[in-house]
């Protein structure tokens, strides 16, 4: 896993806020220890964060890591059957 402790837990802590029930899956490069470069992506599965948590989330993490590519997939638990769900559920590091 290629985030710093700080990175790490400035995203746990963001979605925390919204939803501390939440789980967070770090996946693509940055769940790669070989790979170089490349965004963060995160699969968050909620029952309770929507649009407005979503923005939040990705506020509280840039401010507090600086600015970064970050992607952020967020599905409830019954919606983990698109092809990018299923990708980070089965390659990607919960965090």
């Amino acid at each position: 896993m290629r985030l710093t402790p700080h990175q790490k837990n400035a995203i746990q802590v963001a979605v925390g806020r919204q939803d501390p029930e939440a789980r967070i899956i770090l996946f693509g490069s940055r769940a790669d220890d070989r790979a170089k470069g490349g965004d963060i992506d995160l699969l968050i599965i909620s029952e309770r964060i929507g649009l407005h948590q979503e923005w939040e989330i990705r506020r509280d993490i840039l401010d507090e890591i600086g600015w970064q590519k970050l992607d952020l997939i967020v599905r409830r638990s019954n919606q983990l059957d698109s092809p990018i769900a299923s990708t980070a559920m089965e390659t990607g590091i919960p965090l």
